[in-house]
């Protein structure tokens, strides 16, 4: 992602207006000017997304790590204000919407990127609670033998 330079410039973006993008979390968002980057859904250890800010490329190490590819379409939602991003209540018609048009357009052909990024965070949360439960087994273990 470093070495390509096929991307539209912070200059080019209009607020409002859904981009495909190349990012690490997400691969479609919502350009937000005064943040210099994208609204997107992110999954992260929970199969529910939230709302995040990936930054523009343009906006330098170590945060720029959105590239827009081509505009998608503009927002017909309100947007919730950014201390609302976690709220599962006022975020989730926005993350619906971005994932219904990142599935409309996906990264590449007959990838169901959200849908895999939406099984990462399953696999994640399944594996966090594996290891729950191994730790608990051993304090157990660890108690009945004093």
């Amino acid at each position: 992602m470093q070495t390509n330079a096929d991307y539209l410039s912070i200059e080019l973006m209009q607020a409002g207006m859904a981009y495909a993008i190349w990012a690490r979390n997400a691969y479609v968002g919502i350009w937000l000017p005064e943040a210099q980057g994208f609204l997107i859904s992110r999954y992260k250890m929970d199969p529910t997304p939230f709302l995040f800010v990936e930054y523009h490329w343009d906006t330098g190490e170590p945060f720029g790590t959105a590239k827009p590819l081509r505009a998608l379409e503009i927002c017909p939602l309100p947007l919730p204000p950014e201390t609302a991003y976690y709220d599962e209540g006022q975020n989730a018609v926005v993350c619906a919407w971005l994932d219904a048009l990142e599935e409309r357009h996906p990264p590449l052909p007959g990838w169901d990127s959200v849908g895999q990024r939406r099984q990462g965070a399953v696999r994640w949360a399944q594996r966090q609670e594996e290891n729950r439960m191994k730790r608990r087994r051993v304090t157990r273990r660890s108690s009945e033998q004093k």
